[in-house]
């Protein structure tokens, strides 16, 4: 993310929810990979590639900011994200409507900051591609859209 976007212009928009305490100092910037569903990441996601497999979607986690709505599954999931991060596959913030104790503690596990309790009509406009800055302290994510110039 260039740094215009950090000191320059300001954010296209920028979201409140609730961050994970404790994990996570400093802000984290990347790219926006937003998924419009619950994810399991055991069974949806690959621990040894990062991949994301699901309804005939299929992408990359490994070092964007995760947005979807809540976890789904087995408590193996947990340790599928800790993996993740042991492979160098993780994602480097997830962003959420709705997270659970397995996405949780998988976070803490691996050392991810989530930010959760972001209203999902927020999201609108958001989309695989922007940048974001996650604050994991304040629990805010400022977005710049992609196509902005």
């Amino acid at each position: 993310m260039g740094s215009d976007q950090l000191s320059g212009s300001g954010p296209d928009r920028i979201l409140k929810g609730v961050a994970l305490k404790g994990v996570g100092k400093g802000l984290v910037q990347g790219e926006v990979l937003l998924w419009d569903h619950p994810i399991s990441f055991l069974g949806d996601v690959d621990p040894e590639t990062g991949i994301l497999k699901r309804d005939g979607f299929e992408a990359d986690i490994t070092d964007r900011l995760l947005f979807f709505t809540e976890g789904s599954g087995s408590t193996v999931g947990s340790y599928v994200i800790y993996n993740l991060k042991l492979n160098g596959k993780a994602p480097r913030a997830l962003v959420m409507a709705k997270a659970d104790a397995i996405i949780t503690i998988g976070c803490i596990l691996a050392d991810i900051p989530l930010v959760h309790r972001v209203p999902r009509d927020e999201w609108s406009g958001i989309r695989t591609g922007d940048r974001a800055v996650l604050d994991p302290v304040s629990g805010t994510v400022s977005i710049w859209k992609s196509d902005r110039e």
